[in-house]
This record gives C-alpha cells, structure tokens and sequence, in this order.
C-alpha cells in the first residue's frame, strides 16, 4: 500500500514537471510533508525543471515545491500567506497549544495539505500559520474559536520576523555523533530499537528520510522522529570523563 501511495505521489511530481516545462511557467505544489519531500528530492535528478522548495520560513518542516523551467523564474515569490491568530480577550484566554489551534483548523474541513507549519507562541498565547495564498481568506473569515476561546485572525508579513519556534532545550550524552547514537539517546531507547526506527524510514534528518547508522551529525542539524517529536542539535559541549559526547538539543514545541 505504502509503495502505491508513494508511486502516486511520484507521478503527480511528474505531471507537475512536465506541464511547468511545457508551459514554460511555474507550477507549485500545496505544502508537502516529510515523507512526501522526501520522494520529491530522490526523484529530482529526473526532472525537467529546476525545484526550488519554501514554508515561508527558515527551517520550516512542512513546504511547497515549485517547478521552475528556467533560471528566470528563481526570485519567484511562493503563494504562502501568514496569519497570526490570536485571543481577542488575552486575560481571559485559554492556553491553548498546537493540537488546539489544528484541530480548529481542521473542523473547518480545510486539508492538511494546505496549510503548513504552525508556530505556537506560548509567551505571546498566539500562532502563526502558514497557509495556501487561496485559502487565507476563508480562514480570516471563519476561524473565530478555539477550543472556548474566541480569536480573531490576521494577515502578517512574511518578512516581519523569523518565526523562530520555541525550544525546549536538554542536555544529552551520546557514545558517537552516529544517527543512531543520536536516535538512541532522543528517544530513549536503545541501539538497536534506534536502528530499528531508521530501518524502517522514520527517522528523517535536514528533512530527508536518513536510512544509514553511521550518518555523522553535527551542530545545527535537524532531526525528526516520527511519533516523538522534532528538534535540533544546538552544541556539542566536549567529551565526559568516559569520552562519551555531551549534546545541547532544543525540542520544537
């Protein structure tokens, strides 16, 4: 079943190639996920155009692909829209997180596939959302409540700020700085079921499926867990007295 999903993902990739490169303009795709993307850069030596990838933010997990047909098109602007969704009473407002402000999204029976990261503030008790350019005013207009919290929504500058998400940081000790080390000690598992995990396509690293061990990380690396979390690998701080690797990490709340 997997292997059929993925040939169908495939294809629309090649639809999407040939008709840019026919046409000779652009062609986007809606925000793709981790797996999807994946597909897209071990296919993208078979393409015809150039592939440029965007979430509307630096480190962004979730992002459209655009099928360029020339070096022309590079400065193209991506049809990403920003919101900020807020409480329109802060002090009475509930502290709502991640699954609060999706679940919302999704009782609108608005598609995953069209919106993409969301970026909680939980300071601030707002978020960010990076939606399709076609679908934000619809959003604008019928998003006012999540969970009992009435919010209002509105457009936001994609070049306002970095969108920088919140971390959650912690200290980690690793006996290598292989993938597996690393997966081992993120997850709180042991060597083998972290190999396991790898094995099995669930690991992805700089947002691609990883599916070697020995895979050497370094700082500023971002690595997903699927069912656990993601985060990135902020400093390696010099070696304990029984050599093994301490690591700062900072999860993505």
């Amino acid at each position: 079943m997997k292997q059929d999903s993925d040939d169908f993902i495939r294809k629309h990739f090649s639809d999407l190639d040939g008709r840019a490169f026919s046409k000779d303009f652009p062609c986007f795709t809606d925000f793709l996920d981790l797996n999807e993307l994946s597909i897209l850069h071990r296919a993208e030596s078979s393409f015809s155009c150039h592939i440029a990838c965007f979430g509307g933010y630096d480190t962004s997990e979730r992002q459209m692909a655009a099928f360029l047909p020339s070096d022309a098109f590079l400065d193209i602007d991506f049809p990403i829209r920003v919101l900020l969704i807020s409480p329109v009473t802060p002090k009475f407002a509930e502290q709502l997180n991640h699954r609060d402000y999706l679940g919302a999204l999704m009782n609108l029976m608005i598609k995953r596939d069209l919106m993409g990261d969301l970026i909680v503030k939980k300071d601030e008790n707002c978020c960010y959302l990076f939606c399709v350019e076609r679908i934000a005013g619809f959003i604008a207009e019928n998003l006012t409540r999540v969970k009992h919290t009435e919010v209002s929504v509105k457009a936001f500058s994609i070049e306002a700020d970095d969108f920088s998400p919140d971390f959650k940081e912690e200290d980690i000790i690793i006996t290598s700085d292989r993938l597996d080390s690393l997966v081992a000690a993120c997850s709180h598992s042991s060597r083998s079921a972290a190999s396991a995990l790898i094995d099995s396509e669930r690991i992805f690293l700089n947002e691609k499926i990883t599916t070697s061990h020995k895979t050497p990380v370094k700082e500023g690396d971002i690595l997903t867990i699927r069912g656990k979390g993601k985060l990135r690998v902020i400093a390696f701080n010099g070696k304990t007295q029984k050599d093994r690797l301490k690591v700062k990490i900072g999860w993505y709340d």
